[in-house]
């Protein structure tokens, strides 16, 4: 079986992204799974693909494309992260305090669920904890560095930050070395890309993707399609909570290894 796994270039780079479909399917691939960079751009290039009758699997996010015969979804529960990561910081605040969110991008649908899941656990779960600031993600890692840096010397007076994406979690996680404030201003990310300080209590904990079990599953539902079986049009996995107490457990050693496709 020959499939082509397109996960996004670089941030935002989302023409690159295009440009990469349209040569695989050009190249006649049997299948493709895909982790778009943007909603709302990718839609006409995959319903080309789709004309082709190449089976795709799109992982991340949901594109407004309804779920066809050649299409299907594999998905990260977003609203289940969002609670989460509210759940954990209530712990963490002892249910009162300031929160800044950073790393807000309604580009994507996946991110507009995480942070009104999470806003929403908060109003009715820990009512005393105030989201007082709220910022847009950026295009990289360094800028959401600059956004929150900025945040932070505004005279803002807040107790966590609560990063809604990779390159939001490590931004922020600069941003409060760089003020020397990593660890007292508690920090909580999402999707791993950033681990480390979270042994050293930098970042208190990351909501991560269960990336083996996507990447698992996307492949089953190409193999599926290509082979006339049905498959289901939507598989939501559930995220995990990554925090200095299990990082090294062997369910997290799982979550976080990077060889989804061995066995398949």
């Amino acid at each position: 079986m020959t499939v082509y796994w397109n996960a996004p270039t670089r941030p935002h780079d989302v023409q690159k992204q295009i440009a990469l479909l349209e040569k695989v399917v050009a190249l006649h691939y049997r299948g493709i799974v895909l982790a778009p960079d943007e909603t709302l751009a990718l839609r006409t290039p995959i319903k080309h693909a789709l004309a082709t009758h190449i089976p795709i699997v799109v992982v991340g996010t949901e594109l407004g494309i309804d779920p066809a015969s050649n299409l299907s979804y594999v998905l990260n529960d977003e609203v289940a992260g969002g609670r989460l990561a509210a759940r954990r910081l209530g712990l963490i605040l002892n249910g009162q305090g300031a929160v800044a969110i950073v790393g807000l991008d309604p580009k994507l649908k996946s991110m507009t669920l995480r942070d009104r899941s999470f806003e929403d656990t908060l109003a009715s779960e820990f009512p005393r904890i105030r989201v007082i600031a709220r910022r847009p993600g950026q295009a990289s890692a360094a800028q959401e560095q600059e956004t929150t840096g900025e945040l932070l010397q505004s005279g803002t007076s807040l107790e966590a930050l609560v990063a809604l994406s990779a390159d939001a979690t490590r931004g922020a996680y600069y941003a409060l070395i760089e003020s020397n404030r990593a660890g007292v201003i508690h920090l909580i990310g999402f999707d791993q890309d950033l681990l480390p300080p979270i042994r050293n209590g930098g970042l208190d904990s990351v909501v991560a993707q269960d990336t083996f079990e996507i990447g698992r599953l996307a492949i089953s539902q190409i193999d599926g399609r290509l082979h006339g079986a049905q498959v289901p049009d939507k598989l939501i996995v559930q995220p995990k909570l990554l925090t200095r107490e299990n990082i090294d457990s062997p369910e997290m050693r799982e979550v976080l290894t990077a060889h989804w496709w061995e066995g398949q």
